[in-house]
This record gives C-alpha cells, sequence and structure tokens, in this order.
C-alpha cells in the first residue's frame, strides 16, 4: 500500500527531485564537525534503538539514507560492525560521510558510500545483517516498493531498526514533502507495509517527547515537525 497521493511516475519523479535539490543544498553547508555535532544531538533517539541490535561484531551493517552518517557513524561509536554500507540520494550528502570515514575515531573501519534510490537498491539480495533508517522512509514517493527493497536486501532474520515521524491525522493541502510531512504515514499504515513485505515488527518505542525537544532546543532544524503535530516513533524489526 503506498500512502502517497503521487501516484503516476511523472508526479513521482517531480517529487524526487525538489526532495533531492533540497537535501543537496542542505548537506552542502555540512563539514565533518557539524556532523559530528548532528550525531551528538541525536543520540538520544540513535541510542536506544541501537542497543536493542547489539552487538554488531562480524555484522555487514546497511543505513539507508544515510545523510551525513548521524545513526550510521553514531552505530560504529557503540558497537563496530564488520562493514557498514550507506546509501543516499545525495552526492554532497555522501561526500559529508566519506569525509567523516576518513576522520578519526573512524579511520580504521570499513565504511561505503553508496549513490542511489531507495525504492530501487543497488545492492544485492540478502547482503544485510542489520538495517538501519532515519527520517528517511517518509521521503519515499512508494513506501510499498522502499519497504520491499528493505525485505530483498535482507538476510533471512536480519534486525531492522527505523526511526521516523508519523502522522496522527489526516494529511493537509500543500504541505512540504522534502521536510518529511506530506509523505508521513499512520503507524497503522507503516505496519501494514511492513508485514506485507515479510518484516515483522519486534516492538515500538515513542520518541515524540525527546524529539519535540530536541527541535524547541534548535539542535535539531526540523519546525515542521512541532508546527503539524506529528509523532516519531521508532521500530525494531526483523526478516521473517
Amino acid at each position: 500500500m503506498d500512502a502517497s497521493p503521487h501516484s503516476s511516475n511523472c508526479s513521482q519523479k517531480e517529487v524526487k527531485g525538489k526532495t533531492r535539490a533540497n537535501y543537496e543544498t542542505q548537506w552542502g553547508r555540512y563539514d565533518e564537525r557539524i556532523a559530528a555535532e548532528r550525531r551528538l544531538n541525536n543520540s538520544p533517539v540513535a541510542d536506544p534503538l541501537l542497543r536493542t541490535i547489539m552487538p554488531l561484531t562480524g555484522k555487514t551493517m546497511i543505513d539507508l539514507g544515510v545523510g551525513t552518517g548521524g545513526f550510521a557513524f553514531r552505530a560504529m561509536e557503540l558497537s563496530p560492525p564488520e562493514r557498514m554500507i550507506g546509501v543516499d540520494f545525495s552526492s554532497r550528502a555522501l561526500h559529508v560521510s566519506k569525509a567523516v570515514a576518513d576522520a578519526q575515531p573512524f579511520t580504521d573501519m570499513d565504511f561505503e558510500g553508496v549513490l542511489g534510490d531507495l525504492e530501487r537498491l543497488p545492492l544485492a539480495d540478502r547482503c544485510a545483517d542489520v538495517i538501519l533508517s532515519q527520517a528517511s522512509f517518509n521521503l519515499l514517493p512508494d513506501k510499498s516498493a522502499g519497504m520491499k527493497e528493505m525485505a530483498r536486501i535482507a538476510k533471512p532474520g536480519a534486525k531492522m531498526v527505523l526511526s521516523d515521524a508519523f502522522r496522527a491525522r489526516r494529511k493537509c493541502e500543500g504541505e512540504p514533502w522534502e521536510a518529511c510531512v506530506a509523505g508521513a504515514v499512520t503507524v497503522a499504515e507503516f505496519s501494514t507495509l511492513a508485514l506485507s513485505a515479510g518484516i515483522i515488527i519486534s516492538h515500538q518505542i515513542d520518541f515524540t517527547p525527546r524529539v519535540t525537544q530536541l527541535v524547541k532546543s534548535k539542535k535539531w532544524d526540523w519546525p515542521e515537525f512541532i508546527e503539524h503535530r506529528l509523532d516519531y516513533r521508532g521500530f525494531v524489526m526483523f526478516k521473517a
């Protein structure tokens, strides 16, 4: 089930193009110092989820929508995997991620940035032991395709942690897609998408109060989150 109103290929391309342009501009202002600060600011959300999938020793971990690596590199700080692959549609974000990977304490860790579309991942079947995704799923016009791709690259029994904004009310016209607003689905819709792809939700964590505080304290530049009264949930899942 695709909860997006953008059903045609043309409109999906337009949504992706606008969203990519927005993030290319945003990530163009980042460097490894700002990325490290962002990683620290987001740790109140990332850490509880990451602890549910540790230890990561010997694992191949894939971050879908890696951006500048806030989730991926936090995982590498807490419990370094054997290999980390970060996929993103923004070349500028991957440039920053590469700079972070080349700095301490990550210089001796295996990180690879891959330019790609989360609805059509340039990755092999059953290549991931662990999958991460933070604030990226809502950017997908075709969420059903994105969930099926997540299931495709996951090994049987692979663990997954995904966090994102969710809506508790109907969409309003004119909401910005690239701010994770127009693309937000309800928890029930997300659960249906996961089950349809063969992904089982183990449990969820409500991070709404934490994210609200991060936004109000300017540690997360996301005013639309409060403006549109979104919820923020983290899901711990596994491939059936």
